[in-house]
């Protein structure tokens, strides 16, 4: 793919974002959407993107490719832009777990250090 062949593709998902926005929802609306619900939406188009593939139809499989591209833009944003990461830190001393958007040291309720929580890798899930 070349850089002209990239931004026009990027040309068309910004514009598939605005007219997502203008028929099927509103900007205030939109703005507060959480990530989830922009990726169920986007998986929502990706059954439509399946069943354009197996149409072989070319214009059909291009249109359902920018619809879900739009969501996935929106969730990418909302990420981004409007969401806090959210951590869990432990206090070493209390024990109290905390869900922080920002980085602490100290324990609000003894001031005693905190450590993040190691979050489980999915592989940690899964059997050998």
């Amino acid at each position: 793919m070349t850089l002209q062949e990239a931004q026009s593709f990027i040309k068309a998902v910004l514009a598939q974002q605005e007219i997502n926005r203008e028929v099927h929802g509103s900007n205030k609306e939109d703005d507060e959407r959480k990530p989830i619900e922009w990726g169920v939406i986007a998986g929502e188009h990706m059954g439509h993107l399946l069943g354009a593939l197996r149409s072989g139809n070319q214009q059909l499989i291009e249109n359902e490719i920018l619809h879900v591209a739009g969501p996935l833009l929106e969730c990418w944003n909302a990420i981004k832009t409007s969401v806090k990461q959210v951590s869990e830190y432990k206090c070493t001393s209390c024990g109290e777990v905390f869900s922080l958007d920002e980085s602490n040291n100290k324990c609000p309720l003894c001031e005693s250090k905190l450590e993040k929580v190691k979050v489980p890798h999915i592989s940690e899930f899964i059997q050998k």
